[in-house]
């Protein structure tokens, strides 16, 4: 009698599977591959030779770890001759003397995730099981079968293997771009990734039906916009825009995905402190492309958050034009950043694949939870608002009208001032595929504006919420106030019976430090003189459209002859506004126009970002793995005044180990300061250093550089 075959030791070729499976930058030694793609390993018995013919070999795969026994899914497939395209199988690829290499294939809805690898040997005697080792799945948007394939290869470059990307922040009329090292690849970010589904409510409520679920990028990805947000769990982090940020870090700090997720971690799994919106975002992006999902991150400028779903928002202005807080909490966010991920969508009809809408900033509940998406970006753009999920939140942040208004001291009355079709999400941006240029996508998102097309969608999606009522939140005047457009940016059209046109113009790019110096242009289109009482306002203003402080305010009176046009300079100087700046620099200005004889108003404003003094970083030398290299930072204080309590942090992947944080204390007026230091790199490729400078007057200004590290042989 033979021999029992008797199982010696496995090997799962980790570094040569993860090469074939692009995995090879996440590690070497462990086994990472994306599921629809066959994975190599090899075994060596003794006793005997194998014999494919007489030898009963089962291989069983089982999802989790170790301690989630209970509720692991456990897949069981026989060793045969060729690999399956649609179920786990195994084939023998060649054997010698006592080893057998063998080809695994997962197939393309595999649950990704954490996985047992074990090899059960039947024979007449035992049945014995071996475990092989563990080894995790991902996404595969290289496979055509998987739900997540891009075609694109330049496109899957971009948004599953690039580490560095850039977030677009400011307002409308000043755009600024800042980088940000997502860093999915980097050591002991995927296992902190997998704690976020494991650590899920949808998993602490029923594992086993999470762990069945898993296949799906469209489950996955709201639960991980779920988990990035803190607010119904211990999510990753906790949010705050009210400037007071004493008890964590100040969100502009942030400067990469890794070290917020590891502080999660090391935190025993409590929110970090603190995010915003661009913060969100960018974890989102860096789990997503880790898991093996096609992400990019998003911003939409003039963002609308609507509280109440009726695709409106309401502006309210005191009689002095100032924005103040509203009794519906609507708010107009100067920018909002959220994500695209790209998958199949088989929850919903055709044609509404591709990009998909994901938000991690906790704004509004679905399904009674703090997450949002995933909505069809094509959904959006046709109005199709009753497709899950939240495509009316979503549609509304691109493409609501606004309502504005003017109220009494005593709230006893409100008056509406105008309907605007036209100014919410504007300029919606992405980074292009291959280069660092803005990529604007806002046709995507919704036809032309002020198009025939685009009202035509925005009454469809209104007539979907209220049930073929087209009326918005207040009925009465919204149908009157239809045509009454107006851009509250640049300019607006004449006031409905009035014939006044107000435009607010800057007299040149406003620099922190220096005074504001703008223009208010008034025309006057009728025949007949115009009197109006004019009340001007500049207000700093918050990530999120909340008023913040009164900076500067002035009253007085016009006088138009018939198709006169006047201009009117005003100032804001420097130690008006000085005191009351928050992180983003940002300013609203707001004229309201009163006509003395008629009574009826006229409002128009502008947002206001003032500029920061450029960091320049120069590199010398060729940046080599394991060889330091020298940095020089060199940044002058433009302020007519000292600046106290300077620090300047150094930060980026594969540069630092965490930050460097040099104190500078206090900087002259008008005087330089020139920092140089050493950097030993750590990991070759292109890397980001990130400089971020704060002081007591200048709160956070940023900048970055290009490195490219070569290897030392190189």
């Amino acid at each position: 009698m033979d021999p029992d075959l008797d199982f010696q030791s496995a090997n799962l070729h980790a570094k040569a599977n993860n090469t074939e499976h692009r995995t090879s930058e996440i590690s070497t030694q462990r086994l990472i591959i994306r599921r629809g793609q066959s994975f190599n390993i090899s075994l060596r018995f003794k006793g005997r030779v194998f014999n494919q013919r007489t030898d009963n070999i089962t291989f069983i795969v089982e999802t989790g770890n170790k301690y989630q026994e209970p509720y692991r899914e456990r897949i069981t497939f026989s060793l045969s001759t060729i690999n399956s395209k649609t179920d786990w199988s195994a084939s023998v690829t060649s054997s010698s003397d006592n080893s057998v290499q063998i080809s695994v294939f997962p197939p393309a809805n595999a649950t990704i995730g954490l996985h047992n690898l074990k090899v059960q040997i039947n024979n007449q005697r035992l049945n014995i099981s071996h475990l092989l080792g563990e080894f995790i799945a991902l996404f595969n948007p290289w496979c055509p079968e998987d739900s997540v394939f891009l075609e694109n290869e330049e496109e899957r470059k971009e948004y599953v293997m690039n580490e560095n990307g850039f977030v677009y922040v400011g307002n409308a009329d000043w755009i600024v771009q800042q980088s940000w090292n997502y860093g999915q690849f980097d050591e002991d970010i995927l296992e902190i990734c997998l704690q976020i589904l494991d650590r899920s409510q949808s998993h602490i409520k029923d594992p086993q039906k999470d762990y069945f679920r898993r296949h799906d990028p469209v489950y996955i990805s709201r639960v991980v916009s779920a988990m990035i947000n803190g607010n119904d769990d211990n999510g990753v982090l906790q949010g705050r825009w009210d400037g007071n940020y004493d008890l964590g870090t100040n969100p502009s700090m942030w400067n990469g995905s890794c070290s917020i997720l590891r502080k999660w971690a090391s935190m025993g799994f409590h929110p970090v402190k603190y995010g915003q919106c661009w913060v969100f975002a960018a974890v989102f992006c860096t789990v997503m492309r880790g898991l093996g999902i096609p992400t990019r991150v998003v911003t939409n400028f003039d963002s609308a958050h609507d509280t109440n779903g009726n695709l409106f928002v309401d502006e309210y202005h005191d009689i002095r034009g100032n924005l103040i807080k509203n009794e519906s909490k609507d708010s107009i966010w100067n920018f909002h950043v959220w994500d695209e991920s790209w998958m199949a969508r088989k929850d919903l009809p055709p044609g509404y694949d591709g990009w998909q809408v994901l938000d991690s900033t906790p704004q509004e509940t679905s399904d009674g939870i703090f997450c949002c998406g995933p909505t069809s970006v094509r959904a959006i753009k046709e109005g199709d608002i009753h497709l899950n999920y939240d495509a009316p939140f979503v549609f509304a942040e691109v493409n609501a009208d606004i309502v504005s208004w003017v109220v009494q001291p005593d709230l006893s009355h409100k008056e509406k001032i105008y309907r605007d079709t036209k100014q919410i999400g504007r300029f919606i941006s992405t980074k292009s595929v291959g280069n660092n240029v803005r990529f604007d996508i806002t046709s995507n998102y919704k036809y032309k504006e002020g198009s025939e097309q685009e009202r035509s969608v925005f009454k469809k999606a209104l007539a979907s919420l209220n049930g073929n009522r087209m009326n918005g939140p207040n009925s009465n005047a919204s149908s009157s106030m239809e045509n009454n457009r107006i851009d509250v940016n640049s300019s607006n059209p004449p006031l409905r019976d009035t014939g006044i046109e107000f435009k607010l113009k800057l007299v040149e790019s406003p620099v922190i430090g220096q005074d504001i110096n703008f223009l208010l242009v008034a025309l006057n289109l009728a025949v007949e003189i115009k009197k109006i009482n004019i009340n001007i306002s500049v207000q700093s203003m918050r990530n999120d459209g909340r008023p913040f402080d009164l900076v500067w305010q002035e009253t007085g009176f016009i006088q138009l002859g018939p198709n006169e046009e006047k201009m009117f300079p005003y100032q804001v100087p420097y130690s008006k506004y000085r005191r009351y700046l928050t992180d983003n620099n940002l300013l609203k200005v707001s004229t309201l126009g009163e006509l003395r004889d008629i009574g009826n108003k006229l409002l128009v404003e502008r947002n206001i970002t003032l500029a920061t003094p450029d960091i320049q970083i120069e590199v010398t030398g060729n940046a080599m793995v394991n060889k330091p290299f020298n940095v020089t930072i060199t940044f002058n204080n433009p302020l007519s005044e000292e600046l106290h309590d300077c620090v300047l942090r150094l930060e980026g992947q594969g540069l630092t180990y965490g930050f460097i944080e040099i104190k500078l204390g206090t900087i002259k007026t008008h005087h330089s300061m020139r920092i140089h230091v050493e950097l030993t790199p750590y990991q070759n490729g292109q890397k980001i250093l990130h400089a971020n400078f704060h002081s007591d007057k200048l709160k956070l200004i940023k900048a970055f550089k290009d490195i490219r590290v070569f290897s030392s042989y190189v």
